[in-house]
């Protein structure tokens, strides 16, 4: 093995172990690096869906608050009804912004839309016209608003825990403190219907109320279960002691409050509460607050873990590409440096000798004057050098003469086109190619209208002028791939890309417009405008034949010029 290709071959071992090493390494960092870079995405998209989740649950509220009233409910209960829709409708178009498939709402949209509508028609009733059944149907649609909405970033929270395992604990009490606040919802608008109908609570009603507060003490028990140094934060600490002074002591004596009234004997009509739905839910509302700034406190603690991951991630990232890059300049560094003091000097002695012995003399050798046998072999090669680029020199001229040489034969000399025998030549290649790929070739002959009358009137100079401009003008009209000739005196040829008749035709006849369109000035400053007549044929087949195309082309510009000039014609 040549030393040249054993050092390379080192190189290129060497270069690709480390390369490997280091590649594997920069995967693994760049991995991991936008694993964390998508959980954070994917943690924005779940802290969006909350919020969705949060105002489609406040909006229930002035829904009950309308629903409860009387016909047409009181301005201000139709206002912040209005203000809730509001803030749900931006809240969810923020969502959909950052959630990549743009129907992934489409069932939450759907059923928003029919629940409002539920509630717009019930409000619209007299109040004696709203059922009980009605209205709980209406609560109910608002209930199965918040599942949804939670249930579209349900990949997204699987991605998110995957980046950040450490953060899973948080999400997941962050979506139990939803889910606190949804059945805390849940039980204030259980109270709607007795509420807005002034009659006492149903034994159904009742068990629900205790199957809810069951639920809310599950969700209040597991959200307080410390399991992590997270959990034990002082912001989580300070909301959870915030919602149970407010929520779980407050809002429950709210309820209670009502369920007392409820079942009092003495109570009874319009006066059984002392107040209406829109009352109850002014001073119901506001305790469950807190429980969103648990949810908030949770989900910060979260970003900020995932955040301080990510960070980690990318340093790691950061150190693992500075190191392999340091790896490489020092490879690269040791690698030139063997290759300049040691195999270069080599290498060039040698091919001085392989020159010699190869007889190639197109790059001088570095000799000595020496006054010996060796300075007149030296001197002896220089001249067989001398005379072999001499040789090389000839042989390039020759080259060149008969390159120019063919080049002249197929070319014709006034227009600088292909003249009839290099366009025979090409046609038939191109008509093999046809044949080959199925497809269809056409011909459009054209010869210039009264040519003969232009060399009469104003010579053959401006006759020669008119076929020099005629050929500048098709040229410049052709694209890429469309074969342009003289096939003889004024007459021209052009062999469009594969083609059928129309698309052949429509080529001519903007080839017909642009020589008529064109002013021809003659050497005198006279212009002259001429006119051409065209003749398009199509072959199809196995047995099409180039002759063949050519004399139906003739026959159709026979027929142009028959009818009158300045026209296309196609074959019959």
């Amino acid at each position: 093995m040549r030393l040249t290709r054993l050092f390379t071959l080192i190189s290129a071992i060497l270069a690709l172990l480390v390369c490997g090493v280091q590649g594997r390494s920069l995967w693994s960092e760049w991995r991991q690096y936008q694993s964390a870079e998508r959980g954070l995405q994917a943690l924005q998209l779940v802290e969006a869906s909350m919020r969705a989740a949060e105002k489609l649950s406040f909006e229930r509220g002035p829904s009950n608050a309308v629903m409860g009233d009387g016909y047409p409910a009181a301005a201000a209960k139709q206002e912040r009804l209005r203000s809730a829709r509001n803030d749900t409708n931006n809240a969810l178009r923020q969502l959909q912004q950052q959630l990549d498939q743009r129907d992934a709402t489409a069932a939450l949209d759907q059923a928003l839309r029919e629940a409002r509508r539920n509630v717009d028609q019930l409000a619209a009733q007299p109040p004696d016209g709203r059922t009980p059944a009605q209205l709980n149907s209406a609560v109910e649609r608002m209930y199965a608003l918040v599942p949804l909405a939670l249930d579209t970033v349900t990949a997204a929270t699987h991605a998110s825990e995957q980046a950040y395992p450490r953060i899973t604990r948080l999400l997941v009490k962050s979506r139990l403190a939803v889910e606190l606040r949804e059945y805390a919802g849940r039980l204030g608008s259980t109270l709607t219907v007795p509420l807005a109908t002034a009659q006492p609570l149903t034994r159904e009603q009742q068990e629900r109320l205790q199957f809810l507060r069951g639920r809310l003490e599950q969700l209040r028990q597991l959200i307080r279960m410390n399991s992590s140094e997270a959990d034990q934060a002082q912001a989580v600490q300070a909301a959870l002691a915030r919602m149970d002074s407010d929520y779980f002591a407050r809002g429950q004596q709210i309820i209670s409050a009502v369920e007392q009234a409820s079942s009092s004997p003495r109570a009874s009509g319009a006066q059984r509460y002392g107040m209406d739905t829109a009352q109850f839910a002014q001073r119901y509302v506001p305790t469950m607050a807190p429980i969103l700034a648990v949810r908030d406190a949770l989900l910060q603690e979260a970003q900020l873990q995932a955040h301080r991951e990510f960070q980690q991630a990318r340093h790691e990232l950061g150190w693992a590409m500075l190191n392999g890059a340091a790896i490489l300049m020092v490879l690269v560094a040791l690698l030139i440096i063997v290759r300049v003091r040691v195999v270069a000097p080599l290498l060039r002695a040698t091919r001085a000798v392989v020159r010699l012995g190869n007889g190639d003399f197109t790059a001088p050798s570095r000799i000595s004057r020496r006054k010996d046998e060796i300075g007149d072999m030296l001197r002896a090669l220089a001249t067989l050098r001398e005379n072999s680029m001499e040789r090389q020199r000839l042989e390039q001229e020759r080259a060149h003469l008969i390159e120019e040489l063919k080049t002249r034969a197929d070319t014709d000399y006034l227009t600088g086109i292909l003249n009839r025998r290099a366009f025979a030549t090409a046609g038939n290649l191109r008509l093999r190619g046809a044949r080959e790929k199925d497809e269809s070739l056409a011909v459009i002959l054209f010869d210039i209208d009264h040519f003969k009358s232009v060399n009469d009137c104003y010579g053959h100079d401006a006759g020669d002028q008119v076929l020099i401009r005629i050929a500048e003008v098709v040229r410049a009209t052709l694209r890429d791939g469309e074969i342009l000739a003289r096939y003889g005196g004024e007459e021209f040829v052009v062999m469009p890309s594969y083609c059928g008749l129309e698309a052949a035709r429509a080529l001519a006849e903007r080839l017909r417009v642009a020589i008529e369109q064109e002013p021809l000035t003659l050497s005198d400053g006279y212009i002259l405008r001429v006119t051409a007549s065209f003749g398009v044929a199509v072959a199809h087949g196995p047995h099409a034949a180039l002759d063949d195309l050519f004399h139906s082309a003739d026959l159709a510009l026979y027929r142009a010029k028959s009818q009158g000039r300045n026209r296309v014609e196609t074959q019959l």
